[in-house]
């Protein structure tokens, strides 16, 4: 971890806030992000740009056609742990508890699923925190500056899931996360 990133985690505000993250133990969906002539390199885009630069300019709609392809089966939570750690994949209930309960600050794509066997399937997006605001109810963990897959949600965000039924995903402190993460 550069210093500098150290120095960031260091100086946000957890106080209140909890990172939420898809399930990756038992017998949980794993997936990762998946578009048509992609390479080894599973990370180029199919015109040459790293996805990694077009998520970091916070433009979804620069995306290709895709959609979440599965790689380990099992339950599908209101999270999808992804092996790019890049990706937070949020479902179509996650997605809803937010907007009725005002939340802004990130942007959606919304993708299907491609199971190992089966047909694709809607009902889950990708969701994009807005970097720009280090306060937002919703921040990519521990890195407000670069999408993860954990996300850093204020105790508003915690208690409009909760009081939706969206509570299908590892959640944990964030004060406590942080401290994990400088120390390692």
């Amino acid at each position: 971890m550069l210093k500098s990133e150290l120095e960031a985690i260091k100086s946000m505000n957890y106080l209140g806030r909890t990172v939420i993250q898809g399930r990756s133990g038992g017998k949980r969906a794993w997936g990762n992000l998946a578009w048509e002539g992609q390479s080894e390199a599973w990370n180029i885009l199919p015109d040459g740009r790293d996805i990694w630069d077009v998520l970091q300019a916070g433009d979804l709609g620069a995306l290709p056609p895709c959609w979440i392809n599965i790689s380990n089966t099992g339950m599908y939570g209101d999270l999808i742990w992804n092996d790019a750690v890049m990706f937070s994949f949020v479902s179509e209930r996650f997605v809803s508890a937010i907007e009725e309960a005002g939340f802004s600050g990130y942007q959606l794509r919304p993708l299907e699923v491609q199971p190992k066997s089966g047909d694709r399937f809607s009902g889950y997006s990708l969701l994009l925190p807005d970097k720009s605001d280090p306060d937002a109810p919703i921040r990519s963990f521990p890195f407000v500056h670069r999408p993860t897959s954990a996300l850093d949600i204020s105790d508003d965000v915690a208690a409009a899931l909760r009081h939706a039924g969206v509570t299908d995903f590892d959640s944990e402190d964030a004060g406590l996360q942080a401290v994990r993460v400088i120390e390692a």
